[in-house]
């Protein structure tokens, strides 16, 4: 309980958080945000056919919906831009391929990484030629965060020069998608809060994962030790605080129909709200 972030309840279910609150801080622990978002009819049937409403399902039925009103509204002569973000190991990319796979533009604002570009040369002369992977000369992003999570000043030095990039990459982007008729685009880009291009979107859509389960794909997928997937972990913002900006939530904890069966009923949501 110690590593807990944000605790998610109802009007109903409130004051039980609240009651979490008091034995954390009665413990010496901080206290965790509690986020309160509206009920969802939920039936579930138990095993003797009766309906019931079901706590699990409620959690689950909050993901995938509108949790607070768009940061701006639909106008009919600019695209309709989604920030799609989350922390290391969230799943976001993932949630993004189910969206383009539904209709979605997509800008994956790692683009700025590509061999030959500006920010490839200048990410190469500041951290070295050895973070080039030899069979394609592509950046390895993997041992280039071995050196940037190391510190904040090097991490700085890696921001400073990829998010002034990022920005001019996913404006001309923008543009060429919505002359080609593009409506709703999304921009896949981990650090949309940090980098404070909220601003530019009108809904806000994170993905998310406890933090235990964070470290444990990380370990996995890049091969490297528990600490140093900590480490990384630490180096972003919080879910508590992303949480914070959530139009849209999700959780890819579980299987990957669940995941789907979340981006399929955001997507038609969104529709519906864009389509009036």
């Amino acid at each position: 309980m110690a590593d807990l972030n944000c605790i998610i309840v109802t009007d109903e279910t409130k004051q039980g958080a609240l009651q979490v609150n008091k034995e954390r801080q009665d413990n010496g622990l901080s206290p965790i945000d509690v986020h309160v978002v509206p009920m969802v009819p939920a039936d579930d049937h138990n095993q003797d056919g009766d309906k019931k409403l079901s706590s699990t399902s409620l959690r689950r039925e909050i993901l995938g919906i509108l949790l607070k009103p768009p940061l701006k509204c639909v106008e009919s002569n600019q695209p309709y831009i989604i920030g799609l973000t989350g922390g290391i190991g969230s799943g976001k990319s993932s949630i993004g391929r189910r969206l383009q796979k539904l209709g979605a533009s997509i800008i994956d604002c790692h683009e700025t990484y590509k061999v030959d570009t500006e920010v490839y040369k200048q990410i190469i002369t500041t951290f070295g030629e050895d973070i080039i992977n030899p069979t394609d000369r592509s950046i390895d992003r993997k041992l280039l965060g071995k050196k940037v999570f190391q510190s904040s000043n090097e991490l700085k030095k890696l921001t400073d020069i990829v998010w002034p990039a990022i920005l001019n990459l996913t404006r001309e982007r923008i543009d060429c998608l919505f002359e080609e008729g593009k409506r709703i685009i999304f921009l896949d880009a981990a650090v949309l809060i940090e980098a404070k291009w909220t601003v530019a979107v009108n809904e806000i859509w994170i993905a998310s994962i406890p933090p235990k389960e964070a470290i444990r794909r990380v370990v996995e997928r890049d091969r490297i030790s528990i600490e140093e997937a900590k480490r990384r972990l630490s180096a972003q913002i919080s879910n508590q605080e992303r949480f914070s900006y959530a139009n849209v939530l999700f959780c890819t904890y579980w299987a990957e129909s669940v995941t789907q069966k979340q981006v399929e009923h955001a997507w038609n949501l969104l529709l519906q709200r864009i389509n009036g």
